[in-house]
């Protein structure tokens, strides 16, 4: 890939990966964005390159659940047989202002057999605890890339699978799975394993693999939803689970959907087609205005809520997709507002 077309951030990212690979591990690392799909690609990366025996100890540090003083000795916890350990600290911003400066201190002098990645969803550089640890460690930048930035990343999604991909074929997959880094790598993914060996990629494979003659798309799910149509949405959600869908990677879409729609609510029943990048389909982007006017700002707050709480409960306990999908429909589609 050329340096002219590689996205900035996926650039950087590259060289980080790279450096991973080749074992020069940093201590510590901040992430600078709120793209999942991204945190989890390089904290997987670190953890592979610091694991290579694939027996890893990695411990999540959440302010919201932990007290300032658990962190820090969670950080500095030494165990009889030195082994080496990977933090993931989200929003250090909640840490209480009392063990900021304990979280500072280790950024100047980190335990080297230890790898910490801080993750700065929100990063906005008038905070003070922004500025101080910029001060300390060069952000990596894992914010979603723009639309037009997109299909550097399904050339190195495909060149990370040693599969070779031309122009037809990137621009077919953009017009699949477009929508989000998490849609583009599984539907990458999905072509790899049935691709053989040596054989080259056309578009047919990419429509025979990758999920193209599905009978629901994503963006008819998430129109549904819209929509407020609560048989066609269970009927599109269900028919995307059953095909290797979770429901975890529809939150993600949910979750655009709802904040795009509460923006227009906050501003007065306007759209800016010139706003950053949005994680949903052309499809969706043009009709928001007019799924907007459907629910109440009051709605999607709840709606946004909502998902928050099964994000919760995924992440901690084994729930049902299916299960969970069917009582967030139940719970938002309805119109009592």
């Amino acid at each position: 890939m050329s340096e002219q077309i590689m996205p900035k951030n996926l650039k950087q990212l590259r060289s980080v990966v790279m450096e991973v690979e080749k074992g020069q591990i940093q201590p510590i690392y901040l992430f600078q964005g709120d793209d999942q799909y991204l945190q989890k690609f390089v904290v997987e990366k670190i953890e592979s390159a610091l694991f290579p025996e694939g027996m890893s100890e990695k411990i999540i540090l959440e302010p919201n659940e932990m007290s300032g003083n658990e962190i820090i000795e969670k950080l500095y916890a030494a165990d009889l047989f030195s082994s080496k350990k990977i933090f993931v600290l989200r929003n250090p911003q909640n840490i209480q202002t009392s063990y900021r400066k304990n979280i500072f201190r280790y950024c100047e002098k980190p335990i080297q057999l230890n790898c910490l990645v801080i993750i700065l969803e929100d990063f906005d550089q008038r905070k003070a605890i922004v500025k101080e640890l910029i001060k300390r460690i060069d952000p990596i930048d894992v914010r979603s890339p723009f639309e037009n930035k997109m299909s550097g990343w399904v050339r190195y999604f495909f060149k990370e699978k040693g599969i070779a991909a031309d122009s037809s074929v990137v621009e077919e997959i953009l017009k699949i799975a477009g929508d989000s880094l998490y849609h583009l790598a599984n539907e990458i993914d999905k072509i790899a394993i049935y691709l053989q060996d040596g054989e080259e990629l056309t578009l047919d494979h990419v429509y025979r693999f990758s999920g193209w003659r599905r009978d629901y798309k994503r963006w008819e799910f998430l129109l549904a939803v819209g929509d407020r149509n609560l048989q066609k949405a269970i009927k599109t959600g269900q028919s995307l689970i059953s095909q290797n869908e979770t429901f975890l990677s529809l939150m993600y879409s949910l979750t655009s959907l709802f904040q795009e729609l509460l923006f227009i609510k906050i501003s007065k029943g306007t759209f800016s087609q010139s706003a950053g990048y949005i994680p949903l389909s052309p499809v969706i982007k043009k009709k928001l205005p007019q799924l907007a006017r459907q629910f109440s700002r009051e709605k999607v707050e709840k709606a946004l809520a909502l998902l928050g709480k099964i994000d919760e409960r995924i992440k901690t306990t084994k729930v049902s997709d299916e299960s969970e999908l069917i009582q967030f429909l139940f719970n938002v589609i309805p119109k009592d507002g």
